[in-house]
């Protein structure tokens, strides 16, 4: 564990061994966040949208995934309005 001293601004200096290790570059972005009562810093992403690509495991189209969205809200709409998925009453 490394030491460092918060400054009467809140400013904390990352140690440069850290800074190296995680690519932390002068005026690039970092979260800070709490969790279970300690500080955790995260280095974002130049490009957050880059960031998450290929976070969705899967092989369909965005179009096939907003078509079957879609169909799901019919069938729940239906199913709330008759009863049934495809939208005849019982």
């Amino acid at each position: 564990m490394i030491e460092t001293t918060v400054s009467t601004k809140g400013a904390v200096v990352i140690p440069a061994r850290l800074r190296k290790k995680l690519g932390i570059l002068p005026g690039r972005k970092v979260a800070v966040s709490e969790v279970n009562g300690k500080v955790q810093i995260i280095p974002l992403s130049k490009d957050p949208v880059v960031s998450l690509r290929g976070c969705l495991k899967t092989h369909r189209t965005v179009r096939q995934m907003i078509h079957e969205a879609r169909n799901s809200d019919v069938e729940h709409e239906n199913f709330l309005a008759f009863g049934s998925k495809d939208g005849q009453e019982k």
